[in-house]
């Protein structure tokens, strides 16, 4: 049984006459007694009873018609359904993002987006890199915003599969409270930053394994008193004289907790954000609508 032939019973059990439901239909009327007696000798009933004057349905087809009905109704919905989210009026995108990105340049970027898809769902995901990067080679992030830090981090390549989008690229920092000793002294050596108690981001963190790596190459073993997965709490901490920790310069210069950046007599390294995303899946109309409109975004909003 298909579609049309419950159309075809339809139209022509309310008109109850060939010729007439044949030219509603844009049919031949032949054909479309055909396709009928098709569709009886499908469900084993007949739907009309035929004299040389008149036309009624049968009981079988009595019963048929609200059914039909329905059912045509149903599909009308949901073909409706789905040109909605082909013609992008509808649609859902998993987002990953670092915390240490500015909120200040995701919020605007997004409420913009919203305005113009007002009816694509956003869920933001907020994790490391690393974890990121298996995400987005499983399908579960359409697209994230991740970073490279020099040749430090990631630790492991990218997919093959994965392409990204260079946005931004700043220097890391050390940071301490404003009243910490080492505020007073700058610029400051290694051996004076390792001297103090540190304060780490979670295992698969750049930040993290950027600290780790420079203490290495001086021949340091870091005194880790606190690790967490918060940005907001690892800043918190180190405003309050609790260790000191690296940060991106954007994070420190963003409204929060008030820590200061320390003036290494050896430059950090630099980290670029960037935007990652699958290229197998930029065949779905979100994600191709969404890059779209983030690289003409960026020509208007620059990040900075």
């Amino acid at each position: 049984m298909e579609l049309r032939h419950l159309h075809y019973f339809v139209v022509l059990a309310h008109r109850l006459h060939f010729t007439q439901a044949a030219e509603e239909l844009l049919i031949a009327q032949p054909a479309l007694s055909q396709q009928i007696q098709v569709l009886e000798r499908e469900l084993g009933v007949l739907l009309f009873e035929r004299t040389s004057r008149h036309m009624r349905l049968t009981p079988a087809g009595e019963a048929l018609l609200p059914r039909a009905e329905h059912l045509l109704a149903e599909f009308a919905s949901l073909h409706a359904e789905m040109q909605s989210f082909s013609d992008l009026k509808r649609g859902r995108l998993q987002l990953g993002l670092l915390q240490s990105l500015g909120t200040y340049w995701l919020s605007g970027f997004l409420a913009r987006f919203h305005t113009h898809y007002p009816e694509i769902e956003i869920a933001l995901h907020e994790e490391v890199t690393e974890t990121m990067m298996e995400q987005l080679e499983k399908g579960t992030l359409d697209l994230a915003w991740m970073h490279r830090i020099d040749t430090i981090f990631p630790t492991t390549s990218l997919s093959k599969h994965v392409e990204t989008l260079p946005i931004l690229t700043e220097p890391l920092v050390f940071a301490a409270a404003p009243h910490h000793r080492l505020v007073q002294q700058q610029p400051v050596m290694l051996s004076d930053v390792f001297a103090e108690e540190v304060v780490l981001f979670k295992p698969g963190s750049g930040l993290r394994q950027t600290l780790l790596h420079i203490a290495q190459q001086a021949g340091i073993v870091p005194h880790v008193i606190f690790e967490s997965s918060d940005i907001s709490s690892i800043r918190a901490l180190v405003s309050e004289g609790i260790g000191i920790s690296v940060f991106p310069q954007s994070v420190i210069a963003a409204p929060g907790r008030t820590i200061v950046p320390l003036k290494c007599a050896l430059p950090l390294p630099q980290r670029t954000i960037l935007l990652a995303w699958d290229r197998r899946r930029t065949s779905l109309p979100t994600i191709q609508a969404f890059l779209a409109f983030f690289r003409e975004d960026l020509d208007v909003h620059p990040w900075r």
